[in-house]
């Protein structure tokens, strides 16, 4: 009943911050689909922070650290937080190209800089094509923890959930996607520290909890770690992943656009690491200790990822159903920003004649589509023995990390052109299939690392050899 009535609160004050959006929000491309560029530090900082900590944020990382043990920390805080490098380099030329030229969407920018449309809509597609199977990973997210609280099927559960994102989305556009960031940031990251604060107290602190942890499975304060994971090519893989992929989810790039000046930008970059290497540490501390108390014995294989909702629940049982709150947020603020994102470059991007219809409407319309077709995702999609963390190397992140180096050249390179763009693109989309599936050997190392080097080697040979066409 607790729980009940929090998420009813929740629910509401979500959408009520949609519907006051909605009253301020002009009927604009601009405003509507970027809060007319005026995100301050704060709320782009909590932006990108809500947008970035997700399902596998509170699921995925407790459940891999779980298998694989602290090792996991490393590749995600310390990774995550370098990342933040990446962000500015590419977010600061975003913001001023958008700025002068009117650019709302990732492909705009990248085809319009070249002259091309055919890498507009390549890179479009590569966006999002590899987007929803992580916006369907934020339903499961939400599935999986309605499931531990209520009992409730979980199918049921992420339907409800991505129903009422629908709603609010539709609502406030940008600007209600970045005021509800505001509030679920500041809930998602209360919501980690209590919770292990309360499960390390339980468990008789800090030092007894990694002791029996360390007593039950020593292996997972080593590395490789668990299953002799963190082999030295898997920890390089993920180091580089997070720097070139998560630049390139269309939630974050859009993001880009919407600072108030170049001083937000730098601002929210400045925080964001600092944020990111400690509260990362919290899902892996109570992955891993799971090993020193009688829930090991429950968590069976495919139950990795219901590995924090379970430890909350028997060692921080007053206030179980505001850390589910907590991950709700981190899970509801990326998928509200990725499914506007996505409606955006489709209603935009897409060279189709608007004549009836506004590009707003249009876009609303895409939010709805997009939402049921993410369910369905859901429902026919989802493989429980992967998991959640699994699920996104494999399709999201690999996927989108062959865009980056593009996207490096276009802001950077003088001497790119569309063909070494779009050849490098398919290209490197191809040799991610080719190593995923081990019909080249990837020697240890994640399948899209291979493609990003391979990507950047065919963008500098195919541009050098081929003429620049209506570069600006």
């Amino acid at each position: 009943m607790i729980f009940l009535a929090l998420i009813i609160i929740y629910f509401a004050i979500l959408l009520s911050l949609g519907y006051f959006a909605h009253r301020l929000t002009k009927k604009t491309p601009q405003d509507y689909f970027l809060a007319n560029r005026s995100f301050g530090p704060m709320v782009l900082f909590f932006t990108l922070i809500a947008t970035n900590f997700s399902a596998f944020t509170f699921l995925g990382f407790a459940g891999a650290s779980y298998k694989y043990g602290l090792g996991q920390y490393g590749i995600m805080g310390f990774g995550t937080a370098i990342m933040a490098i990446m962000f500015y380099v590419i977010g600061r030329k975003v913001w001023k190209y958008g700025k002068e030229n009117g650019y709302i969407t990732p492909p705009e920018l990248i085809g319009k800089q070249l002259g091309s449309n055919s890498l507009r809509m390549l890179f479009m597609s590569v966006m999002v094509i590899f987007t929803i199977p992580y916006l369907a990973t934020q339903a499961i997210g939400a599935g999986i923890l309605i499931e531990n609280m209520t009992g409730i099927v979980w199918q049921i559960g992420a339907v409800i959930t991505m129903i009422v994102i629908m709603f609010y989305v539709i609502s406030g556009g940008m600007r209600g996607s970045g005021w509800t960031d505001v509030i679920q940031g500041v809930i998602m990251i209360v919501a980690l520290t209590v919770a292990v604060i309360f499960i390390a107290v339980s468990l008789g602190g800090f030092e007894i909890a990694n002791t029996a942890a360390y007593a039950a499975k020593p292996e997972l304060f080593t590395r490789p770690g668990g299953n002799n994971f963190f082999i030295p090519q898997i920890w390089f893989s993920f180091m580089f992943l997070w720097i070139f992929a998560d630049p390139m989810f269309p939630q974050i790039f859009s993001r880009f656009y919407t600072a108030k000046n170049e001083k937000s930008l730098k601002t929210a970059m400045m925080f964001y690491p600092i944020i990111v290497s400690f509260l990362f540490l919290f899902p892996v501390l109570i992955g891993v200790w799971a090993h020193g108390t009688p829930l090991a014995g429950e968590i069976t294989t495919g139950m990795e990822d219901s590995v924090l909702p379970m430890m909350v629940e028997t060692y921080a049982a007053p206030i179980y159903s505001f850390v589910m709150i907590g991950a709700l947020a981190a899970l509801m603020s990326t998928a509200d920003s990725q499914l506007l994102s996505l409606s955006t470059m489709l209603s935009r991007d897409i060279p189709f004649r608007k004549k009836r219809l506004s590009e707003i409407n249009i876009g609303k319309i895409l939010v709805v589509f997009l939402t049921f077709f993410a369910i369905i995702f859901v429902i026919m999609g989802y493989d429980p023995n992967t998991g959640i963390m699994g699920t996104l190397v494999k399709t999201t992140f690999s996927g989108l990390a062959v865009l980056c180096p593009t996207t490096i050249a276009v802001l950077y390179w003088k001497k790119v052109t569309k063909w070494g763009c779009i050849a490098s693109i398919i290209i490197g989309e191809i040799s991610v299939f080719l190593f995923q599936y081990n019909i080249l050997p990837s020697f240890g190392f994640l399948a899209a690392i291979w493609a990003i080097v391979i990507t950047v080697i065919v963008l500098v040979a195919v541009s050098l050899f081929t003429k620049q066409e209506g570069k600006k």
